[in-house]
This record gives structure tokens, C-alpha cells and sequence, in this order.
């Protein structure tokens, strides 16, 4: 363990790891919102609308990485409500903790998005002259939170979502399976930081792929108290904020199920491994158990 600089810093040390993993999720979720909502500022306050989608879904790539490195120890990193749920359905995450981890990410995304906003106020005042709106011209409250095109149903983006997140389950699970490939916790975040790029890509143009509760009700949420009112709420009459926290959750839920009963309910048990299939498998692994021996002791 890394020294203490200073003496006193001992007595704010936590013991309590429900408090510990409450940081962990709240600090990652926020790490990851200063990333991916920053990116959709810059492009949009510079009005340069999102055409540079590459660049807008590499700082959510990044954001998910840096998020992850904050996290993953301490709590997780989940550093996503849907995310949550999904694992305690499949009982790998007690119910008890999923309020801690759920209030955590949603506090973590609004503190965010307030950073965000007070970061760009300047550049927010020059872009829409201080009249705040949804979408148009001088819309900037996509910054934020999805919105639909307005070509595409509320009942296609609800679709979308559980796909989308559905996706992004399944491949979490693909990822720490530790039956499957075996990522170091390192790689697992790079690999799903990229999974991210990929997904706001391929699925971000029906409603800009929320994917992540706290990432549209929690900044929709700022954006309501911050001078939009309530347009990102009544937006549709009423009928699209609901997209972006309910698709996602039950979008979790299909795809990890889909991966639990498709491949890692069918992993062989240990004891159910086949007796000469184990012999052959030692024959096989000796000589190199034997060279990385010789090798240590060389060293």
C-alpha cells in the first residue's frame, strides 16, 4: 500500500465498503459522463452539429475505459444501472446493494453533467444567446440526454434500446466470463471501452444510443433544473423520456439471460471433466510447466 503523505489523511480513510463501492460506482459514472457528454458539447457548441461521429463516440470509448480503471476494483464497475439490475437477475450481484449502486450512478451523472454545464456556460450563452431549447438551430439539450429523429417512433427507439443494451450485455458477460476468454481487468476495459465506439455507431442513429439509465434520466434530470424546463421530460407529450431508462434495463436483462443460457450455463463442471481427457491434457501442459520452472529458477 501506497504511503500516506500526510498524517491526518488517515483519519478520512473508509472501512465501510458499501461507502467504498457508493464512491467507486459514483466516481466512474461521473468519469464517464465528463467524457462522453464533453465530447457532444464540444462538437455541438462549435456548431459543427455531430457530424464528426467518430470523435463524439471515441470520448464515450474513452470515458467507458477511464471509467472502468476508477471502478473495477472497488465496486465493479458497473458504472451503469442496467448493467446492475442484469447481474443481480442472474445472481451475480446481491439485491440488497443494487439502491447503493443505482442512486451512486445517477448522482455520479448529474454532479457531471453540472460540471459540464458550468465548464461551457460561456460557449452555451454565445451558442443559443441564453434561450435554452430542446432541438432546432440552437438546440442544445442533446448535449445531455437523447433525443429521437423525428422520423423514428417512440415504439422503434424502445426497440432499439433493448437491443442496443442487449448487445452491450451480453458482450459484458462474453468479456469477464472467466471460463471464456479470460481478459486481465486492464484488457476487459479496453475491450469494452471499444465495444462502446461500436455500439454508438452501429446504434446511434435512431435516439443517439442511450444504453445506460444514468446516462439519460440523471443528465435529463440536470437539464430540467438547469433552464430547459420541462421540455426534455414533456418532449413527445410525455412519451420518449421513458425510452432511455426502461429500454436499457430490459435490454440488460434479455441479453445477459441470452448469454447465460446460450454459453456459460453449458461450461463443463470441473468434476464432470472426462478422467482421460484431464491425463492427456497434464501430458500436454507438462513440458511447458517444466521450461517455465527452468526458466524462473534461472532467473
Amino acid at each position: 500500500m501506497a504511503k500516506v503523505p500526510y498524517r491526518f489523511l488517515k483519519r478520512l480513510k473508509l472501512k465501510n465498503q458499501t461507502v467504498r463501492e457508493f464512491l467507486g460506482e459514483f466516481l466512474g459514472t461521473m468519469i464517464l459522463i465528463l467524457f462522453g457528454d464533453a465530447a457532444f458539447a464540444q462538437t455541438v457548441l462549435e456548431k459543427r452539429g455531430v457530424s464528426d461521429v467518430f470523435a463524439v463516440v471515441f470520448g464515450w470509448g474513452v470515458g467507458v475505459m477511464m471509467g472502468l480503471a476508477t471502478a473495477m476494483g472497488v465496486s465493479g464497475g458497473h458504472i451503469n444501472p442496467a448493467v446492475t439490475v442484469a447481474f443481480a437477475t442472474l445472481g451475480k450481484f446481491p439485491w440488497r446493494k443494487v439502491p447503493v449502486y443505482l442512486v451512486a450512478q445517477h448522482l455520479g451523472a448529474f454532479v457531471a453533467s453540472a460540471i459540464i454545464y458550468f465548464n461551457y456556460i460561456d460557449a452555451l450563452n454565445w451558442y443559443d444567446g441564453g434561450n435554452r431549447a430542446i432541438l432546432g438551430e440552437t438546440g442544445s439539450a442533446y448535449i445531455w440526454a437523447t433525443y429521437p429523429k423525428e422520423y423514428v417512433s417512440t415504439a422503434n427507439c424502445f426497440l432499439d434500446q433493448i437491443v442496443g443494451t442487449g448487445i452491450l450485455m451480453f458482450t459484458v458477460l462474453a468479456v469477464i466470463d472467466e471460463r471464456n476468454v479470460k481478459f486481465p481487468l486492464w484488457g476487459a476495459a479496453i475491450a469494452l471501452g471499444f465495444m462502446i465506439c461500436a455500439l454508438a455507431m452501429c446504434y446511434g442513429a435512431n435516439c443517439m444510443a442511450a444504453l445506460n439509465p444514468a446516462r439519460d434520466f440523471a443528465t435529463r434530470a440536470f437539464t430540467a433544473v438547469a433552464g430547459w424546463g420541462a421540455e426534455p421530460f414533456s418532449h413527445r407529450n410525455y412519451n420518449y423520456f421513458w425510452v432511455g431508462v426502461i429500454g436499457p434495463h430490459l435490454g440488460a436483462i434479455i441479453g445477459g439471460w441470452l448469454y447465460y443460457l446460450g454459453v456459460e450455463l453449458h461450461w463443463p463442471d470441473e468434476e464432470d471433466n472426462d478422467p482421460d481427457e484431464k491425463e492427456i491434457k497434464e501430458l500436454i501442459d507438462q513440458p511447458d510447466h517444466a521450461n517455465n520452472k527452468t526458466e524462473r529458477t534461472a532467473v
